[in-house]
């Protein structure tokens, strides 16, 4: 058991690179093209700089349509977000990027629940990368991945209705930090319920 006592974001994560065209589950593993459970209500948007081999500084809005002033010219706009799958990330994990690449695809992806997410009350989109797709520009070759909505599920257990960014981390017009949004009580996930995702 984690002691908690450093500071940052301690959810476990997934990464997709956009260079090389892999997904790595947490703890750096290479995975297969994986199938999970997109918690498309939560996700947040802001302004982010990653660093090798340090935690990220996020700047993310109040809202979606609350853009805040940008930090300073390193950073770039990106999503986080929480999949979930037991099969390919062991649960929910933090999936997060500032590539254009990445970024579109979600993007539209997002465009395709916001189409249908009504005809699915309650339910959250199940969705599989597909393949990618070769992309080249005078910044070099990269690959943007695919995504296709497989079906759609009732919220997993393992999956908390709650935001996908830690409170401290939003920011507002005026520069004070935000509530955070009350979490709404999960029930313990059997220990025998198995998933397919």
């Amino acid at each position: 058991m984690p002691l908690n006592i450093g500071s940052g974001n301690t959810k476990p994560f997934a990464k997709y690179n956009s260079k090389s065209d892999k997904w790595f589950a947490p703890g750096d593993q290479e995975i297969d093209r994986p199938t999970f459970v997109v918690d498309f209500p939560n996700i947040a948007i802001g302004w982010m700089l990653y660093r090798e081999c340090q935690a990220p500084e996020r700047r993310i809005f109040p809202t979606l349509d609350c853009e805040v002033s940008k930090p300073n010219e390193d950073f770039k706009k990106g999503f986080v977000l929480t999949l979930f799958s037991e099969k390919f990330f062991g649960g929910g994990v933090e999936f997060s990027s500032t590539s254009l690449h990445v970024r579109n695809a979600v993007s539209e992806l997002y465009n395709v629940w916001e189409q249908e997410r009504d005809q699915h009350p309650d339910e959250l989109p199940v969705v599989a990368c597909v393949g990618s797709e070769k992309v080249t520009s005078r910044y070099g070759t990269n690959y943007k991945p695919k995504f296709q909505i497989q079906k759609w599920t009732r919220r997993p257990p393992g999956l908390p209705d709650q935001s996908s960014v830690d409170a401290s981390e939003i920011a507002s017009p005026i520069g004070e930090a935000a509530k955070p949004r009350p979490a709404l009580a999960m029930p313990p996930r059997p220990a025998s319920l198995q998933t397919e995702f």
